[in-house]
């Protein structure tokens, strides 16, 4: 009844309109073309077409080797979550054994599946549930939205704005500023960063869907934090994939008015959800994004590796001596190092 093959460019239209009706716009080609331009993956997409040869079903794949040198399918890195698009519960159950089959064709160590609406109860998957994305409901009323957050985080937005610590600002031209901001706080938290290329290949292949917003130090115009935006109509949702700020402003509550402004993006945009993005129960960031009043939904990370229980993906802790050394070593080293190693983290 399906078949499973290979994406080629002629089904460009057709997978997009799948993508989006059923997925989000990390789904589509163009976040396709973002990956494959920033980091030389092999794209290993593929497609359910039932006995009409019409597209039912669509498997975003990306190939790389890990830290390890294994070779690896995700679905899909630098993502939180893309659930495989399915028009059927038949078409899903079928993409879920042409991936098991891929493995093996594609001589991959193991694929995993990143989802989260989705999760495969099966034993020969074996599930990490560890991390949880939060959506934040959005209305037309701000103080609406705002009194879902805590008091005391009411209290913090308020006082950002009452004492005019910052400016914000939705200027592309500020990139080369905030991946500054970016790469300082990501080597803090002891992970490399991908080439500004990255962040500029989405104003080039996402224009509609993706903004920059930055915060600006009121009294000397410097971006002191900021965060890339994603806009997905199909699913109502503004994304929040990529974001940081410089620490020392912590005081003022620079989080604090830097949520508040995409809160309010997001209500502009005539949005449902804003996705406050990927933290491990019990972290500090997800108490943080708690007290917005944020729903917390876990995501189901899949791994088959066809029963080599020694080729999965490093876990956290198996890296944290590389972590804290990556902290310690000065940025001449790690900002050109990064960009090469990122690609092998598969994020």
């Amino acid at each position: 009844m399906f078949r499973c093959v290979a994406y080629t460019e002629s089904m460009k239209d057709e997978w997009d309109q799948l993508a989006r009706t059923r997925g989000t716009v990390f789904h589509t080609t163009a976040f396709r073309q973002i990956l494959i331009g920033s980091f030389g993956y092999t794209c290993s997409y593929h497609a359910v077409l039932d006995d009409q040869g019409r597209m039912c079903g669509i498997i975003p794949l990306v190939i790389g080797r890990n830290l390890g040198l294994k070779k690896a399918a995700v679905s899909l890195p630098f993502v939180n979550y893309t659930n495989i698009c399915a028009e059927s519960d038949e078409a899903l159950r079928f993409a879920v054994e042409a991936v098991m089959q891929l493995k093996t064709k594609l001589g991959l160590s193991y694929i995993e599946l990143r989802l989260k609406e989705q999760s495969l109860q099966r034993s020969d998957w074996t599930a990490n549930s560890h991390n949880y994305t939060f959506m934040l409901p959005l209305t037309d009323d701000e103080d609406q939205v705002l009194s879902l957050s805590s008091g005391s985080n009411r209290n913090h937005v308020r006082k950002a704005y009452k004492n005019g610590w910052f400016d914000v600002s939705f200027d592309r031209d500020r990139l080369e500023d905030f991946y500054n901001v970016y790469v300082r706080r990501m080597k803090q938290l002891g992970s490399p960063s991908p080439d500004i290329r990255f962040f500029r290949s989405f104003f080039e292949h996402l224009p509609e869907h993706s903004t920059l917003l930055t915060v600006l130090d009121k009294q000397n115009g410097d971006v002191v934090g900021g965060m890339l935006l994603v806009v997905s109509p199909s699913d109502g949702t503004l994304y929040y994939p990529y974001g940081a700020n410089l620490t020392e402003y912590n005081n003022k509550y620079l989080n604090n008015f830097m949520y508040w402004e995409a809160v309010k993006f997001g209500i502009r945009s005539g949005l449902r959800y804003l996705d406050l993005g990927r933290s491990p129960k019990g972290s500090g960031t997800y108490k943080y994004k708690e007290q917005w009043g944020a729903v917390p939904v876990q995501l189901h990370y899949m791994m088959y590796d066809g029963g080599e229980t020694s080729s999965g993906p490093p876990d956290k802790q198996s890296l944290s001596f590389f972590i804290e050394l990556w902290k310690k070593t000065p940025r001449f080293i790690t900002d050109p190092v990064g960009k090469k190693l990122i690609k092998y983290i598969l994020p």
